[in-house]
């Protein structure tokens, strides 16, 4: 079933949730030139940590930090735009300057996506870096607006939002449940608006049947 089939008109289960988002993310272990590392206020040190283990051991060369100041997850109104303290960051950890390219100025996945590929330039692959629950998201916008682009996809594992782990706490702000759960409503809404790849979830469709037999 595609995204953009799934009805909307419900509270999705764990299941759901567990496949919408986190369903055909796994890492190919491949390596590529440039490593896309999305910003978000909340989650900057585990992002650049998973984009410092990819370069230290040569799946990528060089690094793009993209994220400005204004997102939605810049609750508290800092000055400082997301790429800019990414690389700081970076380089201490020992990703080389020379290797660091800034894209400061987005503030959605979709602004990182087209202005981060203005920079890069014409490439035949790319590896996305960013929490495991928007991966996904990252990847459909790259393959709607980008299709020949071949996507590698490496997970910043935080502990609250992983695969394995969101759906151990409650729905409060910020919690791997609501983020989860914000995700999968996000991923079928942009679907439906053709805004994203409608890419294929292949278990949902047995998990709706599931549901009507009971």
């Amino acid at each position: 079933m595609r995204l953009s089939q799934i009805q909307t008109d419900r509270n999705f289960t764990d299941d759901e949730i567990q496949q919408i988002v986190y369903s055909c993310i796994d890492d190919s272990g491949l390596n590529t030139e440039f490593g896309l590392v999305f910003g978000n206020s909340l989650l900057i040190k585990e992002r650049v940590n998973a984009a410092f283990e990819a370069y230290k051991t040569g799946r990528i060369k060089k690094v793009i930090f993209s994220g400005g100041k204004n997102g939605i997850s810049n609750q508290n109104k800092d000055s400082i735009p997301e790429a800019i303290k990414m690389k700081n960051l970076a380089v201490q950890l020992g990703i080389k300057e020379e290797d660091i390219l800034i894209e400061d100025k987005s503030n959605n996945s979709f602004e990182n996506v087209d202005n981060s590929f203005s920079i890069i330039g014409n490439i035949n692959s790319v590896a996305v870096i960013t929490s495991e629950f928007h991966l996904k998201r990252c990847m459909a916008i790259i393959k709607k607006r980008f299709p020949n682009v071949e996507v590698i996809l490496i997970s910043a594992k935080d502990g609250f939002t992983d695969s394995d782990n969101w759906f151990l706490s409650d729905n409060s702000w910020n919690s791997g449940r609501s983020l989860a759960t914000y995700e999968a409503n996000l991923l079928v809404k942009y679907a439906k608006e053709n805004k994203i790849e409608d890419v294929d979830i292949p278990s949902f469709g047995s998990l709706e049947e599931q549901k009507l037999k009971l």
